[in-house]
């Protein structure tokens, strides 16, 4: 798979952008999900028993792991042409919480 220079810089400064304030853009980010994808909700822990999406420390160190893989990744496309994970649990993880493809497709 090719990953172009501008793709690499349009995520990279996306990602910037991201860090410059973090509760507001992880709140953000989950409301969007949210509004996709409504179920969606019980797959996350810190949001189960909530009315709606609320800034918590859990919900934005998830957003930060989120933003940060797709950052790296990024990377690795430019640099090596594909990605690979460094957290090889990451995959079971999302298998056990019943992660399906098309939940992907909404993030």
């Amino acid at each position: 798979m090719s990953f172009t220079e501008n793709q690499e810089a349009l995520v990279n400064s996306s990602y910037e952008s991201f860090k410059q304030n973090l509760p507001h853009y992880s709140v953000l980010f989950y409301t969007f999900i949210l509004e996709k994808a409504p179920a969606a909700k019980e797959l996350f822990s810190f949001l189960k028993d909530t009315s709606g999406v609320q800034y918590s420390p859990k919900l934005q160190s998830h957003a930060e792991k989120v933003f940060g893989l797709v950052h790296d990744s990024a990377i690795q496309l430019r640099t090596k042409g594909e990605v690979a994970l460094g957290d090889a649990t990451l995959g079971a993880i999302h298998v056990q919480k019943g992660v399906v493809d098309p939940h992907f497709v909404v993030v």
